[in-house]
């Protein structure tokens, strides 16, 4: 948004003078609530980021950690949401460019791709519009720059009718000492390669930095992709980074120059001079300050070597990038723009790159609906578990994942559908491989912020654990409302705190993040806040990684206890028509010592199939492990909760830090023997096999769904949706 009096005063007071027409686009752009974090940078300090295999933290385009010795895997998570609200086909496909250069920037080779969607119901003609462009500017960029997108989340609520949220990760890979060390030095030059400049996405920084407006006013800031241009971007800084060219590379991304300048500068305490003149364009006509705040895609700052310029250059011409010399780094701590011979941007390097912060107060709204006494007929309980199985939120993603090539690089172990998480292969001669999972829950999140971002996290962790992957770290993409209104502004303090409380209990740290605020709908409504939680982990052989679907060849043996938790619950707002309650508690050493002892029974190879507990609760995961496997299940509810009042309560709580195993029967015993010397709850509370899913009390059968029909509601569910409404 546009820049506020108090702001403009303190930036007149500190040059003594008025600024240029060109410094005035660079403060919109660099001091926007998307560049600079300038509400929330002082509550993100919560968060923990150190760990011994940290490498990259918090503050360059994208975070690293040591996954093995010789292995470094590269992350980042970013939003477009409201490119995506505006024009969901190039909103969505650029937050997939913008994401895969951020991972470039570090110096690795990108691998894999996730997304978190937040759509509408699917009942309208404008989400249903939303939902297919987002997905296919997803696919269509993602498939033509051959990087896989393997996993996400998907959620569907009113809330999101007309501002989605459309929330990308990257993930690369790299070795530790090859890592980009971020630093630049006075006499080293720039250059900007890629794309040329133009128009489109001017000042999407300050536009994603305020309310939606009419898309009529909003369609010139969002940019437009051109996934060939960045295939051949990847290619060449790929073999530029094998043959050791660059020392820098920073991505053209919000802000644009005047960001990517600024930023780099203020990192190594260095001057520089931009040739705004010197820079390639696609519009001749095109005014410095245009060309300083442009966001046209796929352009990249790159730093060479000293004495490589010229063969990085001619590396660049070989693969058809056009590459520009527009100036250098010096040691006059100041940032300069010249055009034609002129002066157009003379400051201080820290005052075009850092924002003054900003104080907002936090106002709690007031509390939710809580839950009311629910009770169901033991003869509904089928009726429910087919509402729940057939609710879109749980139901199969197929017609998403379908659309995008999961399979492209040959690494993916586990696509889509197949387990919790995604498994890749790094195809260095070895078994080993790179776990990740994407986790977000707005319901959990409107009825309580610090609850459901903690549980959000614990997810993620929990996804990966379910393949036999170890957890190593997290980043956080945090989508709230207005921060100039208090008790919008209090969701986000409330995520960032329940963030970095599991984070601690958990022992994991964050390496990166994205704040996306100001999503509100057409009436200043906040729409239903989420923190989108990428956990990334490794694992030592791909192929013992379990998926989901049961064999029919074992028993069904429940980890981590089960307690009466509908709060905030997929059944509990079936029944209801609207959420209500709190979340479940979030138990952080339940949720790691689960993890761990899941995990080492993967990797000893005691588990058949294994899956999460989470939406839906327990008879909603085995109903997904049945209908993965093809094979019927019968749950045993008294056996799974004791302590709960109603098989409706042990059925559909989503208690987290639980999952279901399918394990070998001879391998039980050791499995329950394993759990106990852990101090982590384990019942055998079921078997695989027959036509049907049956939910039972002991020997007595309270309901029993065809499996056929299931398999067809969670099937065809979502399809139908996109296509009928």
């Amino acid at each position: 948004m546009p820049l506020s009096e108090s702001e403009l005063s303190e930036i007149r007071r500190r040059l003594g003078r008025e600024p240029t027409r060109e410094e005035l686009a660079l403060f919109e752009a660099t001091w926007s609530e998307h560049c600079s974090y300038k509400s929330t940078r002082r509550l993100l300090r919560m968060l923990p980021t150190e760990a011994p295999w940290v490498l990259v933290g918090p503050g360059r385009d994208a975070g690293a950690v040591k996954l093995f010795d010789d292995v470094a895997v590269v992350a980042r998570i970013e939003s477009h949401n409201h490119p995506s609200a505006v024009d969901p086909y190039n909103g969505a496909a650029t937050g997939v460019g913008g994401i895969v250069r951020d991972v470039l920037s570090l110096g690795a080779q990108p691998i894999a791709l996730l997304d978190a969607l937040y759509l509408g119901s699917l009942r309208t003609p404008v989400s249903r519009w939303l939902a297919k462009g987002i997905v296919r500017g997803i696919s269509d960029y993602g498939n033509r720059i051959g990087v896989p997108t393997v996993a996400g989340e998907t959620w569907f609520h009113a809330s999101y009718e007309r501002q989605p949220l459309v929330n990308v990760a990257c993930i690369g890979v790299t070795r530790p000492g090859d890592l980009l060390p971020g630093r630049v030095e006075p006499g080293d030059v720039m250059v900007l390669a890629g794309n040329s400049t133009g128009r489109d996405g001017m000042l999407g920084s300050s536009f994603a930095s305020r309310p939606l407006g009419s898309r009529e006013e909003d369609i010139a800031a969002v940019q437009v992709g051109n996934p060939f241009l960045e295939k051949l971007l990847i290619d060449a800084l790929t073999e530029a980074f094998e043959r050791k060219l660059l020392r820098h590379v920073k991505d053209l991304g919000g802000g644009g120059l005047a960001t990517a300048v600024s930023e780099t500068a203020a990192s190594s305490g260095v001057g520089a001079v931009v040739h705004l003149d010197r820079v390639h364009l696609r519009e001749p006509d095109m005014e410095p300050a245009e060309i300083l705040v442009s966001e046209s895609q796929e352009r990249m700052l790159l730093v060479p070597q000293r004495g490589k310029l010229g063969e990085l250059l001619r590396l660049l011409d070989r693969y058809g990038v056009e590459a520009s010399v527009i100036g250098y780094f010096d040691d006059t701590g100041r940032l300069r723009a010249v055009y034609r011979g002129r002066v157009v941007v003379d400051l201080p390097v820290g005052l075009a790159a850092s924002a003054p912060p900003v104080e907002r107060k936090a106002e709690p709204p007031p509390a939710p609906r809580e839950l009311p006494g629910l009770s169901l007929a033991e003869e509904e309980l089928g009726w429910l578990l087919e509402r729940v199985v057939s609710s879109p939120r749980v139901a199969g993603k197929a017609w998403v994942y379908e659309q995008y090539d999961w399979g492209v690089q040959g690494r993916t172990a586990a696509p889509p559908g197949y387990a919790d998480a995604a498994v890749l292969w790094l195809r260095d001669g070895t078994s080993r491989g790179v776990v990740a999972a994407l986790a977000g829950n707005p319901r959990y999140t409107r009825q309580d912020p610090f609850r459901g971002a903690a549980l959000s996290l614990a997810e993620a962790y929990r996804h990966v654990a379910a393949v036999g992957g170890e957890p190593l770290a997290a980043l956080d993409n945090i989508n709230a409302g207005n921060p100039e209104k208090p008790r919008q502004f209090w969701y986000f303090k409330r995520i960032v705190e329940g963030l970095a409380w599991m984070a601690r209990g958990l022992g994991i740290p964050f390496i990166g993040g994205n704040v996306s605020l100001y999503n509100e709908d057409e009436h200043g409504h906040m729409v239903d806040p989420v923190a989108s939680v990428l956990v990334v982990g490794r694992i030592s052989d791909v192929t013992r990684a379990t998926g989901l679907a049961l064999t029919g060849e074992g028993l069904l043996v429940a980890v981590g206890e089960t307690r009466p938790e509908l709060g905030a619950s997929e059944a509990a707002e079936l029944l209801l028509g609207e959420p209500a309650g709190l979340p479940p508690e979030p138990r952080p050493r339940e949720e790691a010592a689960a993890a761990k002892l899941v995990r080492r029974l993967i990797e000893d190879e005691l588990v058949l199939a294994s899956h999460s507990v989470g939406l839906g609760g327990a008879a909603a995961a085995v109903a997904r492990m049945a209908v993965a496997g093809g094979v019927g299940a019968r749950l045993d509810l008294a056996a799974l909760c004791p302590a709960c009042r109603s098989p409706l309560e042990a059925g559909f709580s989503e208690t987290p830090g639980r999952y279901i195993l399918e394990v070998p029967r001879d391998s039980v015993g050791e499995v329950l023997r394993r759990a106990e010397e852990a101090g982590v709850w384990a019942r055998v509370v079921g078997e695989p096999g027959g036509s049907y899913v049956e939910l039972a009390s002991g020997r007595r059968t309270l309901a029993r769904v065809p499996l056929d029909g299931l398999s067809e509601a969670y099937a065809t569910t979502l399809e139908k949706l996109v296509r009928e409404g």
